[in-house]
C-alpha cells in the first residue's frame, strides 16, 4: 500500500470513530409487513377458469389492521392457459408503504366432470345428506360412477346451517361442484311486536298485533303464549313472554312487556267453583252404585257453563287412577276415559300409582292424549333425573283468577306398583318440592294455590290430613299460605274439612261420589285471596242424572275393541267375601298352570297366592257373572310368575295377612327341599318377596285374569 493509501484508510476511519463517541439518536425506519390472514376461496384452477381473489384477507402483521388497498401480480378475471400449469404458482400482493406478500396457487391441465343432474340442494336441520339422483359424466357424455364427494357422506347429518359446497372429483379428472343450502335449525322469531306493549296493573293483555315467522321468514300461526290472552296483571314489574310452537318442533321465542303500578287498584270480589274426582278406576258405564263418567261430565259441563254466565270461576280437577278398572277401559288402554275427560275439560290430573299398571310406554302416551297436564312434583327416575312428560305445576287463568296447581303422588308410592316398574323411579316425600313450586308461583302473580294429592293425606285411617300440616302454613317469603286447598286420593275415602283453615276433600272412588269446594275469593289490591270456603262430597249416582250424548258416543268408537262386556262368563251359586274370591283365584291360577304345562316350561306347581287387595270390588253376588264384572273384580292384569321356594317360604305366605293361599293335597319337596308354586308378578316383585321365594320366573302374556276366566268358562257353575 502507498503512502497515499494509508492516509485516504485513516481518513475514513475517523469518522467513525468520531461519530461513535457522539451519542447521537439515529431514527431506523422499518416497513411493516402484510400478512396473508385468509387465502381466496379458489386456489386451484384448471386451464381456461378466471382467477378470483374473493375471500382474501390481507392484514398488517403488527397491528392486525385489515389492508383493502393492495394489487396482485395476477389480475382479476385473468384467464389461466396451459403455459400456467404448474404445482406451486406464487400470487403476489402489494401495498404501498408495506413489504409484499404472497400465496401459492395451483393450476392444472385436466379433463373437466360434468353433473348432468344434480341431487337435492336444499335441507332441512339436522335432515340427512342424500346423492340420490346424481348424474356425473365427462365431456362426452359417460356416465361417470366411481366418483368421490366430499365433505359429506351420504346419509350424514347436517348440523350446521348455511351455504356449503360439495365437491366431486374423480382421479384424472378436474374437480366439479355445487352448493348445498342447509336452513337454520326450526326456530321462531317475533317479527312484528304486539300493539301494546305497556301495560298497567289491572289490565287485560293482548296479542293483537303480535307476528311470528319462521327461520325462513314465513309468517307462523301454530303457537302459544306464556301468558293468556285478557290475562289481567296483578303485579307490576317487566314480563317475559315466551312463543312456543303447539307441536314442539321449533325451538321457542319471546318477547318482553312492562307492567306499571297502579294506585288504588281493587279487584272485584269472586267465586271459584272447583270439581273434582279421584280414583274413578275406568268407571266409564252407569250401573246401580256408579254414575258412569257420561253422567259426571254432563253435570260438570253444565255446571262450568252455568258457572261462566254468572261470572264465577270453574276448574275441574282429577286425583289420578283414572283408568285402570273397568272393561271399556281397560281393552283401550285408558283411551275412552281420555277422550272423556277431554271432552269435559279438565285442567289438570294428579299421577296415581294406577297410572303406572301398564308400563311406562302408557304412562307417557296418557300425556301425549290429554289435553290437561299429569302432574307429580316429585316423581323422578330412580337416577333422580326428570320425568319428561310429567309436569310439577300447572298455571291456568280463570276470569281473571290466576291459578297454580300441584300434583304430587305419596311418599315411596312404588310399593303399590308392580316392582319391574317401581324400580324404575323414585317418590320422595313432596312437601318440599311443593314448598319451593308455591313460593315461586306466588311471586309469579298466582292468586290461587291447590295442591293434589294422590295420598290420603292422613297418618292414620282418620282424622285430618296433618301429614301435610306445613303445607297449611305461612310461606315467609310470601306472607301466603302455601296451598290455599288440597285434595286427597289413594285411600279411596271420603273426606271433606278445613284443616288450619285450608278446605279439603276427597271423594271416595269408582265414580261413586263427587266433590265440590267454592272458595270465595276477596279482591285485596292486586290479588285475590280466599275469604270463605265451603266444600262437599255428593253421591253422584243421584246428583248426576243426565248423560252426555258426546261421551255416549265413545262407547260405539271403541265397540270392536271392547267387545260384549255383558257376556256371561259362569254362574254363582253364592256370595262370595273377598277373601273368598281371593282364594278362588289362587285355585284359578294353579289348575291353569297345571292344565298348561307347555305354556310354563312344564313344571308342576302345588301351591298359589294372591293378595287381598287384588280384588277390588266386593261382595261378589250370586247369579251372573260376566266380562265386565271381571274387570270389575279384578281389573290388573298381573302377570302369572313361578316360584321356586323352601317349606320356610311356604308358610310365610300362609301366615301373611296380606295374602290368601290354596293347595291340593300335600306339598311336593324336592330333594334339595324346594317346591314350586304360582303367584302373580306384583308379589313376586314385590321388596320384601325374598320371603316368600328363592327365585322366580315371569311368564308374559300369562296373567291372572286370564287364568281365572279360563277357569271360570271351563267350570260352569260354582258353589
Amino acid at each position: 500500500m502507498t503512502k497515499k493509501g494509508k492516509v485516504l484508510s485513516l481518513v475514513a476511519i475517523i469518522p467513525f470513530f468520531f461519530l461513535a463517541g457522539c451519542n447521537l439518536d439515529v431514527a431506523i425506519v422499518e416497513t411493516p409487513n402484510l400478512y396473508i390472514a385468509n387465502k381466496p376461496n379458489k386456489i386451484t384452477y384448471n386451464v381456461g377458469e378466471t382467477f378470483s381473489l374473493k375471500g382474501l384477507k390481507v392484514i398488517e402483521n403488527k397491528s392486525g389492521e385489515e389492508i383493502t388497498e393492495y394489487t396482485s401480480s395476477i389480475a382479476e378475471d385473468y384467464k389461466f392457459i396451459e403455459t400456467d400449469v404448474s404445482e406451486k404458482k406464487p400470487v403476489y400482493i402489494s401495498a404501498t408503504g408495506y413489504k409484499k406478500t404472497s400465496f401459492d396457487i395451483k393450476v392444472v391441465n385436466l379433463p373437466y366432470l360434468y353433473i348432468q343432474n344434480l341431487p337435492q340442494t336444499e335441507y332441512e336441520y339436522k335432515s340427512f345428506f342424500s346423492l340420490e339422483g346424481l348424474v356425473v359424466t365427462d365431456k362426452d357424455n359417460n356416465i361417470i360412477t366411481n366418483y368421490i364427494v366430499s365433505p359429506y357422506h351420504e346419509g350424514q347429518v347436517l348440523d350446521k346451517s348455511g351455504t356449503f359446497e360439495v365437491e366431486i372429483s374423480v382421479e384424472g379428472y378436474y374437480p366439479v361442484s355445487y352448493e348445498i343450502i342447509v336452513y337454520n335449525e326450526k326456530s321462531l322469531h317475533v317479527d312484528t311486536l304486539p300493539n301494546k306493549t305497556s301495560y298497567e296493573v289491572g289490565e287485560a293483555f293482548s296479542s293483537e298485533g303480535l307476528v311470528i315467522k319462521d327461520e325462513r321468514g314465513n309468517v307462523f300461526t301454530r303457537y302459544t303464549l306464556s301468558i293468556e290472552e285478557n290475562e289481567i296483571f296483578k303485579v307490576a314489574g317487566t314480563k317475559t313472554v315466551t312463543v312456543n310452537d303447539k307441536n314442539e318442533e321449533y325451538l321457542s321465542t319471546s318477547f318482553e312487556i312492562e307492567v306499571k303500578d297502579k294506585e288504588s287498584y281493587q279487584l272485584e270480589d269472586k267465586d271459584l267453583k272447583i270439581y273434582y274426582v279421584n280414583d274413578t278406576h275406568g268407571s266409564f258405564t252407569r250401573t246401580d252404585e256408579e254414575a258412569g263418567i257420561s253422567y259426571i261430565g254432563q253435570y260438570i259441563m253444565s255446571n262450568v257453563e252455568n258457572n261462566t254466565k254468572n261470572g264465577v270461576a270453574s276448574l275441574v280437577l282429577s286425583g289420578g287412577d283414572m283408568f285402570q278398572g273397568g272393561i271399556e277401559s281397560n281393552e283401550t288402554h285408558g283411551d275412552i276415559m281420555i277422550d272423556a275427560m277431554n271432552i269435559i275439560g279438565f285442567d289438570a290430573m294428579a299421577l296415581g300409582n294406577h297410572e303406572f299398571d301398564w308400563g311406562e310406554e302408557y304412562l307417557s302416551k296418557f300425556q301425549d292424549k290429554l289435553d290437561c297436564p299429569l302432574l307429580s312434583c316429585n316423581t323422578f327416575y330412580a337416577d333422580g333425573s326428570e320425568v319428561p312428560y310429567l309436569s310439577k305445576y300447572t298455571v291456568v287463568e280463570k276470569l281473571g283468577v290466576k291459578i297454580g296447581i300441584i300434583g304430587a303422588v305419596e311418599a315411596n308410592i312404588g310399593s303399590s306398583i308392580t316392582g319391574s316398574i317401581a324400580n324404575k323411579f323414585r317418590f320422595p316425600d313432596p312437601t318440599r318440592y311443593m314448598q319451593s313450586i308455591s313460593s315461586d308461583l306466588r311471586k309469579e302473580g298466582c292468586d290461587i294455590i291447590i295442591g293434589i294429592f294422590h295420598d290420603g293425606g292422613f297418618d292414620g285411617s282418620e282424622g285430618e290430613p296433618t301429614k301435610y300440616n306445613s303445607l297449611t302454613r305461612e310461606d315467609e317469603s310470601t306472607g301466603r299460605k302455601y296451598l290455599d286447598a288440597m285434595f286427597f286420593a289413594h285411600d279411596h275415602q271420603m273426606k271433606k274439612g278445613v284443616y288450619n283453615d285450608v278446605p279439603f276433600l276427597e271423594t271416595g272412588s269408582n265414580g261413586r261420589n263427587i266433590g265440590e269446594m267454592v272458595l270465595n275469593l276477596e279482591g285485596n289490591g292486586y290479588s285475590f285471596t280466599v275469604k270463605n270456603s265451603s266444600v262437599s262430597v255428593l253421591n253422584a249416582f243421584r246428583n248426576c242424572t243426565k248423560p252426555s250424548d258426546e261421551i255416549d258416543a265413545l262407547a260405539n268408537k271403541y265397540s270392536d275393541v271392547i267387545g260384549d262386556p255383558d257376556e256371561v262368563i259362569c254362574t254363582f251359586d253364592k256370595t262370595y267375601s273377598r277373601e273368598e274370591f281371593t282364594v278362588l283365584m289362587c285355585q284359578a291360577m294353579l289348575w291353569y298352570v297345571n292344565e298348561h304345562p307347555r305354556y310354563f316350561d312344564n313344571v308342576t306347581v302345588y301351591f298359589a297366592s294372591h293378595n287381598t287387595g287384588g280384588v277390588r270390588y266386593y261382595p261378589i253376588p250370586e247369579g251372573e257373572f260376566t266380562y265386565r264384572d271381571l274387570v270389575k273384580v279384578m281389573p290388573f292384569d298381573n302377570e302369572l310368575c313361578i316360584q321356586t321356594c323352601t317349606q320356610t317360604n311356604i308358610i310365610n305366605m300362609m301366615k301373611s295377612s296380606y295374602y290368601e293361599t290354596y293347595s291340593e293335597g300335600d306339598i311336593v319337596y324336592d330333594s334339595k327341599g324346594y317346591t314350586t308354586a304360582v303367584t302373580i308378578s306384583y308379589i313376586a316383585e314385590y321388596r320384601y318377596a325374598y320371603q316368600y321365594q328363592k327365585s322366580m320366573v315371569k311368564y308374559d302374556g300369562y296373567t291372572a285374569k286370564m287364568a281365572l276366566k279360563d277357569y271360570l268358562l271351563n267350570s260352569g257353575e260354582f258353589d
